[in-house]
């Protein structure tokens, strides 16, 4: 089986200079190959878009656009029939060792035989309990996702998640709902520790467009210590 990365897809907004600057500065010096998911910004959500997928208006237009460049994401890795595509958001900080450390998670999920996805993110402060560590195991087994920032996946599991999308619209924040189908279809859910992506948006180091948020230096206090917590105390 194969364990190098397919490609990296990166959801971005046009209008988000400042973030789409921040990540390729770190993926340029890596060698890597990326590419932005442009459509689907707030601006282009128009009436049919909307009524195709979201049947309430719970969803903000940024929730609503950010769910829609993931799925296009999705529909881009079934298309190219990628095996392992990162899908990373334009928030993403990543650790230093990222691709030796990713080539480590991709070797290590050969093993796994059954549809899965590799978070290989903190999604907001989320740690695999000490107890539950084993020395040389990088991947852990979770009955949840983290959240989007950074996660591996195949076309496998894209198409399952793209033809649930298909028929059932997109009704919670896309977090949330990958969550919901990827326990329906009974896809596994793996944790790398230590991860090697935070989100910006979590830890202050960008202001967060999708949900309320307090000021940067709050939430940069506040994610270290959560940090602390959850990682090294927990």
């Amino acid at each position: 089986m194969r364990t190098r990365l397919d490609g990296i897809l990166i959801i971005n907004p046009r209008n988000f200079v400042e973030r789409r600057q921040s990540i390729e500065r770190q993926l340029k010096p890596l060698g890597l190959a990326y590419e932005f998911i442009h459509s689907y910004d707030v601006a282009d959500l128009d009436a049919a878009i909307t009524a195709r997928y979201f049947k309430n208006e719970l969803l903000s237009p940024g929730q609503r656009s950010c769910a829609l460049k993931h799925l296009q994401a999705l529909r881009l890795v079934v298309e190219r029939k990628w095996q392992h595509a990162l899908i990373l958001e334009d928030d993403a900080l990543l650790a230093t060792q990222f691709v030796p450390q990713l080539q480590a998670a991709l070797q290590e999920s050969a093993s796994i035989t059954s549809p899965h996805v590799l978070f290989i993110g903190s999604g907001g402060n989320l740690y695999t309990p000490r107890r539950l560590k084993v020395p040389g195991r990088r991947l852990y087994k979770s009955d949840r996702g983290r959240l989007g920032e950074a996660y591996v996946l195949g076309s496998h599991v894209a198409s399952q998640r793209v033809e649930w999308i298909e028929a059932h619209g997109i009704p919670l924040p896309i977090d949330n709902l990958f969550e919901q189908i990827d326990r329906e279809r009974r896809i596994e859910l793996y944790w790398l520790e230590p991860p090697i992506v935070e989100q910006g948006s979590k830890n202050g180091r960008f202001q967060s467009v999708l949900e309320p948020a307090p000021p940067k230096f709050v939430r940069r206090i506040t994610a270290a210590l959560q940090k602390l917590r959850r990682k090294y105390l927990y």
